[in-house]
C-alpha cells in the first residue's frame, strides 16, 4: 500500500480544480501535489496558430518540467501578433511530518506512572510509531491519542525512547526522550517514651534512604518540615512521612510510649491524746523514676516518705520522681475521743480582794481526772479558792495522761467611784446648798452618809447645806466603800442676756433669740418665753419682727428676765428717684420713678392720684401724669410694706389763653399769630375734625359747619375758641341776582363754569384748598347775562376745593372735588 501511495506521488498528481484561462489560454494541471524534489510537468494550451508561448522561467515551449522545494506559483504567457493573454499554475510540495514530543526527559517516582506523549502541527500528518533502545514498544499511536504510557515504573524501566513521523512521501522524522526512575523512598522511625503519664515529652526521630535529592519530614498530616525529629508529643499512634526533592514520599506509623506510672501506698499513726502531735504518716512508691521528693499540704519537699509529729486530720500527699511527673494521694490520721472541761468563775467581792474562786469539771474521755492551778501540785478537789483578780491557767489530766488546758478569768466589780453635782448657796438663804452624789461601780444597793452626821441614806442627795467643805461615804452590798470630799460655796446671781436675728422679713417667722447667762448655781437651766411653756433649750425660733421678753431659772429656782427686739433683716425702704414735670398745664405727660432698698421681689407700687384715684399700673415708674402731688406705697412678695413716698408734678408752661374767632362774610379770622389750627364740625356730625393746613390767621369755610381754633404755645394747647356757625351760600338758579354752576362736577383736567348776573359787573373767581389757601384766582370781564367759562387746570393735585365767586355786592360759594 505504501509502495503504490509513493508512485502514484512520484507521477502528476491533477486536482479537482478548473484549470487556469485567459483568452482561451490554459495550463494543465492548474494545481498539483508532489514529493518533496520530484520534477512536476506543465502543459500549456489554447494559444492560436502563429501564436508564441513563453513561462515565467524563460522556457518558450508547450510543456515544462519543474521542482519546488515549498509552494510555487507558474506563469504562461501566450503572444499573437503582438498581442499578450497570460494564465497561472501552483506546484506545491509534501513537506515531512512536523511534530512536537516529549517531555524529552522524565523522571518518575518508583511505582508511579510516566507518560510521554506526541502533538502534531496543524495541516501535518503521517504514521507514528515508538521505538525504546531501538525496538518497537507502540506502533501508530493515534494522532488524537499519540501518547505512550509507563505504569508502575520501576528501575528496570529507565532507557531512551524516541518517536518517528513518516509523511505520504516517506519522509521521517524522529524525536527522542529519556525516562529515569530514582530508588525507592524508604522510611525508619524511632520514638522517645514521655517523661510521665501526661506530658509531652515524646519525641520521634526520622531517618530515610533512597528517593532523590533533599528529604522533607512529616507528622500526622501537617506541614512538611526540613527537621527529621519531632519533639513535645504525647504518648499515642503518629503517622510519620518522608518526600524527595522530585515530590515522591513514603508512610510509616509509630507510637510513642507512656512510662511505668506512680503508686503510692500510705501507713498511717493516729496520736496518743486527742489534739496530740505524735501521729505519723509513712508513704511507699512504685513507679515512676526514683529518686522521688516527698510533700505533705504544700509544705517544704523532702526525700524521705516518712512524716511524723502530726496532729489528726487530712492530709494531701504529693510525691514527684525523678523526670518531674507528679502523684498525689490523701490520707486521715485519727486520735482518741476528747473530753471536756466546764469551768466556773467566781468574782471577788470587792475590788482588789482575794476571795474569788473557780471550779472546773471535766467529763468524757478516760476517768478520773486530776486538776491542776499553774504549776502546782495535781489534786482531785475540783475548786480553787483565796483567788483575786486576773486569768488563771488550769490543767485536766485523765488516767492514760492526756491533758487539755483552759484558762480561766476572774473578775472583781467595778471599783466603787463617786463624782458630786454640787449646788452652792443661792437666793433661797444660808442653808440653801446641797449635794447630789453620783456613783459608778460597786455592787447595788449603795448607801451614803456624810461624816457630819450620823444618818445613813439611800438618797444619793445632801440637800439645806451651809457653805463649807463635806466627805461623802459611799457603801454598796458587799462592805466595799469609797470616800469623797466635797465643798460648797457661795452663787453669783444669775443674769440673762439675749443674741438675736433678724426675720428675712416683717411677715416671716425666722427670726431667732439664743439666750446665754452668768452666774446661777447647778449646771442646769431652765428658759422660757414669757406666756408660753419652760424649755430645757436656749435657743427660741420662729419670730416675726417685734419686742419679746424672756426667762431664765437656774436649779435652785432664781431666776432672771431679758428683753429682745428682732429685727427686719429685708425692711423695705421707699424713697422718690428721678421726676419729669408736664409740660403744659393740665397736661397729663409727667414722668415720675421712686427707688426701693430691701424687701423680696416681685413688688407691687399703688400711685394715689392727687384725686385719691388709684392707677391701675402696679410699676415702680409711672408716665402720663397729670399736675399734682402724688402719694406711693408698696408692697413686696411677702406683704411687706415701706414709709409713704410723695411724689409732686408740676408744669413747666402755662396754659395759653383761649382764641377769639371773627366773621367778616365768607371769611372767618382769629386773634393770635402763631400755633394755630382751625377745627370744623360739619352740620349733622357729632365730632369735630383739624383742617389739613388751615394754620393760617384766616380760613374761608368750605363748607357747612361749626368753626373753631386753639393755639399752641411751647407745646401747649390753649382752650378752644368761641365756635362760628357758618352757612355754605346756596347755589342761585337761573335768574337770580348772582348764580354759578360747575358741569361736570367731579372736575377733570377743566374747570367749566356757567356763570348768571342780572346786573353787569365784574366777577372775581378764587379757588381755596381745605386749609383755606387760594390756590387758583381767574378774573371774568364785567357782563350781564348768562356766560359759559372755561380754565386749564392740568397740575392741580386732586381733592376738595371751595370756588368763590365774587361780584360787586354779591358773593357765591360752591365745593368742588378734583378727581
Amino acid at each position: 500500500m505504501l509502495l503504490l501511495l509513493l508512485a502514484l506521488l512520484h507521477s502528476v498528481t491533477v486536482r479537482a480544480q478548473a484549470p487556469g484561462s485567459t483568452a482561451g489560454l490554459t495550463i494543465s494541471p492548474a494545481s498539483v501535489s508532489v514529493c518533496l524534489g520530484s520534477p512536476a510537468s506543465l502543459t500549456a494550451g489554447g494559444c492560436p496558430a502563429g501564436g508564441i508561448v513563453r513561462w515565467s522561467t524563460g522556457q518558450t515551449t508547450a510543456v515544462v518540467s519543474v521542482t519546488a522545494s515549498q509552494p510555487t506559483t507558474y506563469t504562461a504567457t501566450c503572444t499573437v501578433s503582438g498581442t499578450a493573454t497570460t494564465t497561472t499554475a501552483t506546484v506545491t510540495p509534501v513537506q515531512a511530518v512536523t511534530f512536537t514530543a516529549g517531555p524529552g526527559s522524565i523522571t518518575v517516582c518508583s511505582g508511579n506512572t510516566a507518560v510521554l506523549s506526541v502533538a502534531l502541527a496543524d495541516g501535518t500528518s503521517g504514521t507514528l510509531a515508538w521505538y525504546g533502545d531501538g525496538n518497537p514498544v507502540q506502533q501508530n499511536p493515534t494522532a488524537s491519542t499519540p501518547r505512550l504510557t509507563f505504569t508502575d515504573i520501576q528501575p528496570y524501566n529507565v532507557g531512551n525512547y524516541y518517536l518517528t513521523a513518516t509523511n505520504a512521501c516517506g519522509t521521517t522524522t524522529s524525536r527522542a526522550a529519556r525516562v529515569t526512575v530514582p530508588p525507592a523512598l524508604t522510611i525508619n522511625a524511632v520514638s522517645t517514651p514521655t517523661s510521665c503519664a501526661s506530658q509531652f515529652t515524646g519525641q520521634i526521630s526520622v531517618t530515610a534512604t533512597g528517593g532523590s535529592g533533599d528529604k522533607q519530614y512529616q507528622l500526622n498530616g501537617q506541614e512538611f518540615q526540613t527537621q527529621n525529629t519531632f519533639i513535645s508529643l504525647q504518648s499515642g499512634s503518629y503517622v510519620v512521612g518522608v518526600r524527595d526533592a522530585l515530590g515522591c514520599s513514603t508512610q510509616t506509623t509509630v507510637e510513642v510510649k507512656p512510662p511505668t506510672p506512680m503508686t503510692l501506698s500510705i501507713r498511717t499513726v493516729d496520736t496518743r491524746c486527742f489534739g496530740g502531735i505524735d501521729g505519723g504518716l509513712v508513704v511507699g512508691v512504685t513507679g515512676g523514676t526514683s529518686p522521688y521528693r516527698y510533700q505533705i499540704n504544700g509544705g517544704t519537699a523532702q526525700p524521705s516518705g516518712t512524716f511524723t509529729d502530726l496532729k489528726a486530720g487530712s492530709y494531701t500527699l504529693v510525691v514527684t520522681d525523678n523526670a518531674g511527673c507528679v502523684t498525689a494521694q490523701s490520707a486521715l490520721i485519727g486520735s482518741p475521743a476528747a473530753f471536756d472541761i466546764r469551768a466556773t468563775a467566781q468574782p471577788t467581792r470587792c475590788a482588789g480582794s482575794v476571795d474569788g474562786s473557780v471550779t472546773i469539771v471535766a467529763s468524757n474521755g478516760n476517768g478520773p481526772f486530776q486538776y491542776q492551778l499553774g504549776t502546782g501540785a495535781y489534786q482531785t478537789g475540783t475548786v480553787f479558792t483565796g483567788l483575786g483578780v486576773g486569768p488563771y491557767d488550769f490543767t485536766v489530766r485523765d488516767q492514760i495522761g492526756c491533758t487539755i488546758k483552759r484558762t480561766v478569768t476572774v473578775q472583781q466589780p467595778v471599783v466603787l467611784a463617786l463624782t458630786a453635782a454640787v449646788l452652792p448657796v443661792n437666793c433661797q438663804g444660808n442653808a440653801s446648798g446641797a449635794i447630789t452624789v453620783r456613783s459608778t461601780g460597786g455592787t447595788e444597793p449603795i448607801r451614803y452618809q456624810l461624816t457630819s452626821s450620823r444618818t445613813v441614806q439611800r438618797n444619793p442627795v445632801f440637800s439645806r447645806l451651809a457653805l463649807g467643805d463635806y466627805t461623802v461615804v459611799a457603801t454598796d452590798t458587799n462592805g466595799c466603800t469609797a470616800l469623797l470630799s466635797v465643798t460648797v460655796g457661795k452663787a453669783e446671781p444669775i443674769r440673762l442676756q439675749a443674741t438675736t436675728q433678724a426675720a428675712r422679713c416683717c411677715v416671716c417667722p425666722t427670726g431667732t433669740v439664743s439666750l446665754t447667762s452668768t452666774g446661777g448655781s447647778g449646771t442646769t437651766r431652765s428658759y422660757q418665753r414669757l406666756g408660753l411653756t419652760d424649755q430645757a433649750s436656749n435657743q427660741f425660733g420662729g419670730f416675726v419682727p417685734g419686742s419679746y421678753r424672756f426667762r431664765i431659772a437656774d436649779e435652785a429656782g432664781c431666776a432672771d428676765t431679758v428683753q429682745a427686739s428682732v429685727g427686719d433683716a429685708s425692711a423695705l425702704s421707699l424713697t422718690v428717684g428721678t421726676v419729669k414735670d408736664a409740660n403744659c398745664a393740665g397736661g397729663a405727660d409727667g414722668e415720675a420713678a421712686v427707688q426701693i432698698v430691701g424687701g423680696t421681689r416681685p413688688f407691687l407700687f399703688y400711685w394715689q392720684t392727687p384725686r385719691r384715684d388709684t392707677l391701675q399700673s402696679r410699676a415702680m415708674a409711672q408716665t402720663g401724669l397729670t399736675e399734682g402731688t402724688y402719694t406711693v406705697s408698696v408692697r413686696d412678695s411677702n406683704r411687706c410694706t415701706a414709709s409713704t413716698a410723695f411724689v409732686t408734678i408740676r408744669s413747666r408752661f402755662p396754659t395759653p389763653e383761649a382764641p377769639v374767632v371773627s366773621q367778616s362774610g365768607s371769611t372767618l379770622r382769629v386773634t393770635g399769630s402763631s400755633g394755630i389750627q382751625w377745627y370744623v364740625q360739619p352740620t349733622g356730625s357729632t365730632s369735630a375734625t383739624a383742617i389739613t393746613n388751615a394754620t393760617s390767621t384766616t380760613l374761608t369755610p368750605f363748607q357747612s359747619g361749626r368753626y373753631y381754633v386753639v393755639t399752641t404755645q411751647n407745646g401747649c394747647a390753649s382752650p378752644a375758641s368761641n365756635a362760628v356757625v357758618f352757612v355754605l351760600t346756596a347755589i342761585a338758579e337761573p335768574g337770580t341776582e348772582l348764580s354759578i354752576r360747575v358741569l361736570p362736577n367731579p372736575i377733570g383736567t377743566h374747570l367749566r363754569l356757567e356763570i348768571e348776573q342780572a346786573i353787569r359787573q365784574t366777577v372775581s373767581l378764587t379757588l381755596h384748598d381745605a386749609g383755606g389757601r387760594s390756590v387758583r384766582q381767574f378774573t371774568v370781564p364785567a357782563f350781564v347775562g348768562k356766560q359759559q367759562l372755561e380754565y386749564p387746570l392740568p397740575d392741580l393735585p386732586a381733592g376738595t376745593y371751595l370756588l368763590r365767586a365774587d361780584a360787586t355786592d354779591r358773593q357765591a360759594t360752591m365745593r368742588v372735588v378734583k378727581e
